[in-house]
């Protein structure tokens, strides 16, 4: 693969996972989990700030659910930064600013770590570090 073809492979890929952030954001904001998770993969792991691990899709759906349920008021966002690719442009790393503004209203930092498998980008994991 020469340069010129690979930069537009990461170009595309870029735009696809910042547009999917972007539908992500907008899907937390009305609670829409099963929209959240169609960008995770059936194994997708979570670490949240508290260092908190959970596995699989289902798992963290069914822990969305419950965090929405036990208080409505929650808000929070990923704001992406930057997206490094390796591996000859099939695994990404999405960095950004995580930042809850209800109920805690504190920020901090997240990753999240892409891989393309059969010609589709999906979330493998994310790690949430709050430091506000």
């Amino acid at each position: 693969m020469n340069m010129v073809h690979a930069q537009k492979d990461t170009t595309a890929a870029e735009q696809y996972i910042r547009s999917a952030r972007t539908a992500s954001n907008k899907a937390i904001a009305i609670k829409d989990i099963a929209t959240v998770a169609k960008y995770w993969k059936d194994d997708y792991v979570e670490i949240s700030s508290d260092g908190s691990l959970i596995c699989g899709k289902e798992a963290v759906t069914a822990d969305w659910k419950k965090m929405f349920e036990g208080d409505p008021s929650i808000r929070f966002e990923r704001q992406f930064q930057k997206i490094e690719f390796a591996r000859g442009g099939t695994v990404a790393i999405e960095k950004g600013i995580l930042i809850y503004t209800a109920p805690y209203n504190y920020k901090g930092y997240y990753t999240a770590l892409w891989r393309k498998i059969d010609g589709m980008w999906i979330t493998q994991m994310e790690n949430f570090v709050s430091v506000q």
